[in-house]
C-alpha cells in the first residue's frame, strides 16, 4: 500500500475530488410558486396573520396557497382573483405568478370530495311489495266489476235521456255589472317593476355570484368592459376580488360601484345593497324637493 501510495504521490494523478471540490452545488430545481409566495412574504417580514388582516383574505387560503394545496381552496376562478391580489401585495410579477400557478395546479381547486366510480344499483323490490301489488289488483277488479254490475242493474234507470236534457231550456245568466279593467290586468307586472342586475367590471377583476341556496350562477375572470346580467331574482350575493372594479346597473338606472377600491367583497346580499340604493335616492330626492320649496 504504501508503495503504491508513492507512485500515485510521485505520478501527475489529481483525485476527482479535489477537482470538483470548490464547484459550486447545483439547486435542486426551480422554486415552487408557493415557495415563492413564502420566501416573499418573509422578507417583508410578515406573518400569515398580518398579511391576511393586510389583504383582507383569508388566512387559510394564503396558507393554501404556500402550501399549494387546492383542497383548501374556493373554486378556480375565485382562488386565481385572491392569487392576484397577493402577489401584487408582496411585489411580484402578477401574470408571471399566475402562469406558474396555473402550470403546477392541474386539476380544479375547491373543496371537494375525490371523485369515485359509482356502484351499480342493483334494483330490488321490498319485501311485501309483490304482495302490495296482488291486493291492489284484487282491489281494483272488484271495483271495476261492482261498478258494471250496478250499471247493469237500472241504477241509472231514472235518469233523463238525451233528448230530454236537449229539449230543456237553460237559464240564462245575466252579469249585474261589466267586468273592472282594473282587475283583468291586476296580476300582471307593472313597467315601472324593478329590472335585472347587470355588473360590469371597469378592471380586471374576479366576479362570482350565488343564488339563495348558495348555487353558484357566474364565477369568472372579467376583462374591464365585460359585462353579465344576473337572473331576475332575489337572494343573490357577489363576492369580488375588488369592489371598485365593479359597477352595477338596474335597467338604465346606475347604481354605482359594489364598494371602494381594491377592497375584497365576500357574500355582498345585493337586496340591501340595492335597497340601501334606494333609500339614498329618496333622501336625496325629498331633500331637493324641501331645499326647492325654500
Amino acid at each position: 500500500m504504501q508503495k503504491l501510495a508513492g507512485q500515485v504521490a510521485g505520478s501527475q494523478y489529481v483525485p476527482m475530488d479535489a477537482v470538483f471540490a470548490n464547484a459550486p452545488v447545483a439547486p435542486c430545481g426551480p422554486a415552487s410558486i408557493g415557495d415563492t409566495l413564502r420566501q416573499a412574504r418573509l422578507k417583508h417580514g410578515w406573518t400569515l396573520d398580518s398579511a391576511a388582516a393586510r389583504t383582507r383574505i383569508k388566512r387559510d387560503y394564503l396558507e393554501a396557497l404556500e402550501a399549494m394545496d387546492p383542497r383548501g381552496l374556493p373554486s378556480r376562478a375565485y382562488t386565481i382573483g385572491y392569487l392576484r391580489a397577493y402577489a401584487g401585495f408582496l411585489e411580484l410579477n402578477v401574470t408571471e405568478t399566475v402562469e406558474q400557478f396555473k402550470l403546477e395546479v392541474e386539476c380544479d381547486t375547491g373543496r371537494a370530495q375525490p371523485t369515485a366510480p359509482k356502484k351499480k344499483r342493483e334494483f330490488k323490490l321490498p319485501k311485501g311489495v309483490i304482495g302490495a301489488i296482488v291486493i291492489l289488483g284484487s282491489v281494483l277488479a272488484a271495483t271495476s266489476w261492482y261498478g258494471v254490475h250496478i250499471t247493469r242493474t237500472g241504477a241509472f234507470a231514472e235518469a233523463p235521456d238525451a233528448a230530454t236534457l236537449l229539449a230543456t231550456p237553460r237559464p240564462v245568466v245575466e252579469s249585474s255589472r261589466a267586468p273592472d279593467p282594473a282587475q283583468i290586468w291586476a296580476g300582471l307586472p307593472s313597467a315601472t317593476a324593478p329590472e335585472a342586475l347587470v355588473f360590469t367590471a371597469i378592471s380586471p377583476v374576479t366576479l362570482e355570484v350565488r343564488d339563495g341556496s348558495g348555487r353558484v350562477l357566474f364565477a369568472r375572470e372579467m376583462e374591464a368592459g365585460a359585462s353579465w346580467r344576473a337572473p331576475d331574482e332575489a337572494g343573490l350575493e357577489v363576492s369580488a376580488t375588488d369592489a371598485g372594479a365593479v359597477r352595477v346597473r338596474s335597467g338604465a338606472q346606475d347604481i354605482g360601484v359594489l364598494g371602494n377600491s381594491g377592497q375584497i367583497l365576500e357574500s355582498l346580499a345585493m337586496d340591501n345593497f340595492v335597497r340601501n340604493w334606494r333609500a339614498a335616492r329618496a333622501e336625496g330626492a325629498s331633500a331637493s324637493g324641501a331645499s326647492a320649496g325654500r
